[in-house]
């Protein structure tokens, strides 16, 4: 069976859970999932407040309520 493809949106971060772990994000459509950072993938800009920031994120096509944040916008 073929490996099906994350689901590649942007978001933004709307609160902070675990600093430079675990995040809230809100999406354009109203929907709130929570964000995680790994260890490997870029981490939020230092001394910037990561809330208010756009996020892109990749969920996996089985489970929407959680996504992997993977790159930071910079203003």
């Amino acid at each position: 069976m073929p490996q099906r493809p994350p689901i590649t949106t942007q978001g933004t971060v709307i609160e902070v859970r675990k600093p430079d772990q675990l995040y809230l994000v809100a999406l354009a459509n109203g929907h709130r999932a929570m964000g995680v950072r790994e260890k490997h993938l870029p981490r939020a800009p230092e001394g910037v407040d990561p809330v208010g920031m756009t996020v892109t994120l990749e969920f996996s096509p089985f489970d929407m309520s959680r996504c992997v944040i993977v790159h930071w916008a910079v203003a």
